[in-house]
């Protein structure tokens, strides 16, 4: 019997090439690569994009771009009428899809990501306020304008989450931290563990780290724009490093391309500390620049399972991690990782320096990694638990 399941996705998964791009969300395009080897599974995928609402069927999926203008109930209830699913699955609990929990009897299942509460927390760095960016130099005129409204913003969205989730039936997520987090704001929802699907050059290029003894020290960090995710980090840790060992490193950072205002807000400047900003890149080319690094460090002050991560432990260059969110569920310490706390760049500097010519306890991490990564990223197994999950809500129906 043929099962219609409809998305409401955060990116145009596979309709658009942006789906490839660097925070592009390109796992959600391998979930849909995946699904459509289900020949009992009829996908449509409702999206922000463009300017006009429309339907366009390709390859077998039904894809329903709605205008980046429109955020209104009445035109998610029309998709969900024109492709009559038996079930509806949105991703994220943070975004405004959320609404569609209240207003329709189709059985609906988030798929966590990550979770703005705890953004809202974690918001800005140690030292960092809103003032900052009405103040502080390194900014253009959209980025000023984020950083003053963050903070209303993000209490905003935080509640409208809470709100969300308290209306949502079914959960699936892979972190014991969202796990936790359903089970704080609703505990009578049911919860399904469902790992994610990495980007395809990652599983297919048949790349792997190997450790090289050249003296000289490749860091590498990929991560995105907003406050939280650690940029003050790098910069502290690089000038500590640069300050109080004599080690030969270059840290190239990619994700972002301009860190002029956390430049002037610390006064520390990544061309007197060995930090490259590489911008965005595609992902073989990332792949490579993995392959080729001596560690991979994750500086953010809150995440759930970042790809990032799991990307880096995939191809098996040992990563270093912050301490935080769900994290932990992805790196055991000094077995699959190591971990360091959340805003500490003197234990980071000093892990750097501890290990990175220890080959054996790298070789050792890099293995532990692949085994458990290959195994948690595993299409069939994916595809196998997504379908367990879509037959045991509509079996509950």
């Amino acid at each position: 019997m043929l099962m219609r399941v409809l998305w409401f996705s955060v990116t145009p998964s596979l309709y658009s090439s942006f789906s490839n791009s660097h925070n592009g969300g390109g796992w959600i395009a391998s979930l849909e690569n995946i699904v459509r080897s289900v020949q009992s599974i009829s996908l449509g995928v409702a999206f922000k994009f463009g300017e006009v609402d429309d339907r366009e069927t390709i390859d077998g999926v039904t894809y329903f771009p709605i205008s980046l203008k429109n955020n209104c109930i009445s035109r998610y209830l029309e998709i969900i009428n024109d492709f009559k699913p038996d079930i509806i699955q949105i991703f994220g609990s943070e975004n405004e899809f959320g609404e569609i929990c209240a207003h329709t009897d189709i059985p609906v299942v988030i798929h966590m990501q990550g979770s703005i509460p705890p953004c809202h927390n974690a918001l800005f760095p140690v030292g960092m306020n809103k003032f900052d960016f009405l103040l502080g130099r390194g900014l253009n005129w959209r980025r000023r304008l984020m950083g003053w409204r963050s903070e209303p913003s993000f209490r905003r969205r935080a509640k409208r989450e809470i709100k969300t989730i308290k209306a949502c039936n079914y959960f699936m997520g892979r972190t014991e931290w969202d796990k936790a987090l359903v089970n704080l704001f609703n505990p009578d929802a049911e919860y399904f563990h469902c790992d994610e699907a990495l980007r395809d050059a990652f599983i297919n290029m048949n790349k792997q780290w190997k450790y090289t003894d050249s003296g000289d020290i490749k860091i590498i960090s990929v991560i995105s724009n907003p406050w939280y995710k650690g940029v003050d980090l790098i910069l502290k840790t690089a000038k500590i490093l640069k300050s109080f060992t004599n080690l030969n490193f270059q840290w190239n950072v990619f994700g972002v391309s301009d860190i002029r205002f956390y430049e002037y807000k610390y006064g520390i400047y990544e061309k007197d500390v060995n930090v490259n900003i590489r911008g965005s890149v595609g992902k073989e080319v990332l792949v490579n620049e993995l392959c080729n690094s001596t560690i991979y460090v994750h500086p953010s002050y809150i995440d759930n399972s970042p790809n990032s991560v799991c990307e880096a432990q995939y191809l098996g260059i040992p990563v270093l991690a912050t301490f935080v969110g769900g994290v932990p569920s992805l790196v055991k310490n000094y077995e699959t990782g190591i971990l360091f706390p959340a805003n500490d760049p003197y234990t980071l500097a000093s892990i750097v320096k501890s290990v990175y010519n220890d080959k054996e306890l790298l070789e050792k991490i890099s293995s532990s990694e692949i085994s458990i990564a290959k195994a948690r990223h595993n299409p069939d197994t994916i595809k196998s638990t997504l379908l367990n999950i879509y037959n045991s809500i509509l079996n509950e129906k």
